[in-house]
C-alpha cells in the first residue's frame, strides 16, 4: 500500500512540476511578445507616410562648385524625388492631401502640411507649408516638371534643394554661420 501512495506522490509530483514548466514557458513567450520592436508599446513610431525623396549614391560631379560655396555647406546628399508625390504635390485641385513625409539627415522624419499651392500654365506650381508636428519649421518648393527647388527651414537650421539634371537632386544642409545673407 505504501509503494502505491510513492507512486501516486510522484505522479503527482511530476504532473505539478510538467505544469509549472509549461506556465513558465506561455509566460516567458508572452514576454517576448509583448516587447517585440514595432509593437507600438514603447516610443513614438516613426511616420508611416511616403517620403517624398529618397536617398541615391552620390554621382561625382564634373563641375565642382566655388571653394565659397562649399564652406557654407555642413553636409549634402544626392536625392531622387518620388514623380507620382511630385504630380500630386503640383495639383492645386488635389485636397486634401495624402500624408507626405521628408528626411532631413539627422533632423528626423516631418510630414508635410501644404499652405498654398500656386499652379502656372507652364506646369510650374509654387507649394509653400509647415512642417508637423506644428512650429517644426517651414518650406517652400518650386516644381517644374520633374525638377525641384527648395527650401526647408528648421529652426535656425536650412536645408536647401537644388536640381542636378537627370531626374537627380541634392539636399544640401546650409551652415547658418558661414551662408551669404540674401
Amino acid at each position: 500500500m505504501n509503494s502505491m501512495f510513492v507512486g501516486i506522490r510522484s505522479a503527482c509530483s511530476s504532473m505539478r512540476l510538467a505544469h509549472t514548466h509549461a506556465i513558465r514557458h506561455a509566460l516567458l513567450l508572452t514576454a517576448c511578445l509583448v516587447l517585440l520592436p514595432g509593437n507600438g508599446s514603447f516610443g513614438a513610431e516613426p511616420s508611416s507616410a511616403p517620403l517624398l525623396w529618397r536617398m541615391v549614391p552620390t554621382v561625382t560631379p564634373s563641375d565642382q562648385a566655388s571653394l565659397q560655396k562649399k564652406a557654407a555647406i555642413l553636409r549634402e546628399r544626392d536625392i531622387a524625388f518620388d514623380e507620382l508625390l511630385v504630380k500630386t504635390l503640383k495639383d492645386a485641385a488635389a485636397r486634401p492631401l495624402p500624408p507626405i513625409a521628408v528626411e532631413l539627415f539627422d533632423a528626423g522624419r516631418y510630414e508635410l502640411d501644404v499652405i498654398s499651392t500656386l499652379a502656372r500654365n507652364n506646369d510650374t506650381s509654387f507649394v509653400r507649408g509647415q512642417l508637423k508636428p506644428q512650429d517644426s519649421g517651414e518650406f517652400s518648393l518650386v516644381l517644374n516638371s520633374a525638377t525641384v527647388t527648395g527650401t526647408v527651414q528648421l529652426g535656425r537650421r536650412v536645408f536647401k534643394i537644388e536640381p542636378l539634371g537627370n531626374g537627380r537632386h541634392r539636399l544640401i544642409e546650409i551652415d547658418p554661420k558661414q551662408s551669404p545673407q540674401e
